[in-house]
């Protein structure tokens, strides 16, 4: 931040809220939305673990549940 003091880094909310939930969305759009036509129940959850001395780890579980 001292070399380059223009970069500004978004607050840790700013992007949990925003860029994940964009990534979500187009996920969603792209990969889920397209193959629920063969499918009678969907279920999801979202989990985002951070930590302030290791990795963040972000979980997005989808179940597809057909009819065979």
């Amino acid at each position: 931040m001292h070399i380059c003091p223009q970069v500004e880094f978004p607050f840790q909310k700013n992007f949990s809220n925003d860029v994940l939930m964009s990534l979500i969305e187009y996920t969603k759009q792209k990969y889920v939305l397209p193959l629920l036509d063969d499918y009678t129940r969907i279920t999801s959850s979202f989990n985002l673990w951070m930590s302030k001395r290791a990795h963040d780890i972000f979980a997005l579980v989808i179940n597809f549940l057909g009819t065979d």
